[in-house]
């Protein structure tokens, strides 16, 4: 017994050590982001259905899969690990220990060579859990992936929500009260049944996070509920948890080279052995009228009609895009972004004005697979040490009526306890409220 108690006293001060170490090192940021320039193509979401929101039971058998490229020859040594956090996204202060059922780190093991296509790269997978690596509380996660085991070189992070299902939530879209948003936003009330959770004081253990289409960025955090009733918490702002509607998304489909969409004007393999797309130009939307369409809400799917292993059979396909404009925007420069730009304002997705046509184009690496974007504008006097904020209303416009997808998180942090648990979890589509 001594022995036992000797061990495990030792593994968790070494857990601890480890955690206080990993902290120590942050190099990185606590959102989806890439680090370095020769990975692409970075797909993160449940097995199998990679464009649903990166959510896992716990308990259950659900995984959750992350794949990339590498544009660079040799293979690598990649290693991955988790953070746990709270629910403003900074560590939580646990050890590792008291969450990872495994290692701590592993490697990844997974990766197979590009084939048939032009541009050579290394393709990476790894799911969890795993059978050396898996997770034993509810919450957010960071997964951090690190190249060489040594120096700890991150590379990228991605954010994910381990769900603890105790509560009940439904919800509804409404007008906003505001009358100036009403014909271009979306607001969200909910109710929480927790009924079967055995909450105290509600309205300090409870609160929420509403997120439009699985974008970090524009979140709507640490709500609080407005009302309380016997068993429900009770989320009506009146005018708070409002989001643009925005547009619905453009499309760039390069799923078929060899039967390409319409709207692909010209494929072809160019003099720098690359294959090459150019697009039908697009306009502004910001003054026209709202038209519905399925799109894929900001996401991306690697997927390719011409080979059965799009993983590494696809190519990177480099696509001018026009946007035509009757006049320059002399204050903003002006963006692709969308899912594959993780959400932020990129300088190489930025489009450039070419006077001789009226347009600002760009030309960017895709891989073979159906994507959805935004052209947006961020100010070109923005200071360079903060995050650009980008804004779609001179190009594509906001209605209340685009059919969005939101997603509400319910965590539940009890008095005296270390962590925020998440105990509710609802994803529901604006559709489904009309």
């Amino acid at each position: 017994m001594l022995n036992f108690r000797f061990t495990t006293t030792l593994l968790l001060v070494l857990s601890l050590f480890s955690s206080t170490l990993l902290q120590g090192q942050q190099d990185y940021m606590f959102t989806n982001n890439t680090y370095v320039d020769n990975l692409k193509t970075i797909v993160f979401g449940p097995s199998g259905y990679p464009h649903l929101f990166p959510m896992m039971q716990l308990g259950d058998r659900q995984s959750l899969t992350l794949s990339f490229d590498d544009i660079d020859s040799e293979v690598k040594n990649y290693v991955y690990t988790v953070v746990h956090c709270d629910r403003n996204w900074q560590p939580s202060g646990l050890a590792p220990l008291e969450y990872i059922d495994g290692f701590e780190e592993e490697n990844i093991q997974n990766f197979d060579f590009s084939y048939r296509a032009l541009e050579t790269y290394t393709h990476y997978s790894l799911s969890i859990p795993n059978n050396n690596f898996g997770v034993t509380k509810s919450g957010n996660y960071l997964l951090v992936v690190y190249e060489d085991e040594e120096e700890k070189r991150v590379v990228i992070t991605r954010r994910f929500v381990v769900v603890d299902r105790q509560v009940g939530i439904s919800a509804e879209n409404v007008r906003p009260v505001e009358v100036r948003k009403i014909h271009t936003h979306q607001e969200i009330d909910f109710e929480v049944n927790f009924l079967r959770l055995n909450v105290r004081n509600p309205m300090i253990e409870l609160s929420a996070t509403v997120i439009q289409n699985q974008r970090w960025d524009n979140a709507i955090t640490n709500l609080e509920p407005k009302f309380l009733s016997s068993d429900k918490a009770i989320y009506d702002y009146q005018g708070k948890v409002v989001f643009p509607g925005g547009n619905e998304f453009r499309l760039i489909d390069l799923r078929s080279i060899r039967i390409p969409h319409r709207d692909v004007v010209f494929i072809d393999v160019n003099m720098d052995q690359q294959m090459e797309a150019e697009l039908a130009p697009i306009t502004t939307r910001s003054r026209a009228p709202h038209l519905s369409f399925i799109d894929f809400n900001g996401r991306y799917l690697i997927e390719n009609q011409d080979n059965s292993d799009g993983d590494v059979a696809s190519e990177y396909v480099y696509t001018m895009l026009t946007y035509k404009v009757e006049q320059p925007y002399l204050d903003d420069h002006v963006y692709l972004i969308g899912d594959i730009t993780e959400w932020q304002v990129k300088d190489e997705y930025q489009l450039r004005y070419n006077p001789a046509i009226s347009s600002y184009v760009g030309r960017f690496p895709f891989k073979q697979g159906y994507y959805n974007y935004y052209i947006a504008t961020s100010p070109s006097d923005a200071d360079p040490r903060k995050p650009r904020v980008p804004s779609i209303m001179k190009t594509e416009g906001s209605h209340a009526d685009t059919e969005n997808d939101y997603y509400i998180l319910i965590y539940y942090r009890p008095f005296g306890t270390r962590y925020d648990q998440i105990v509710g979890y609802l994803q529901m589509n604006t559709l489904q409220t009309q």
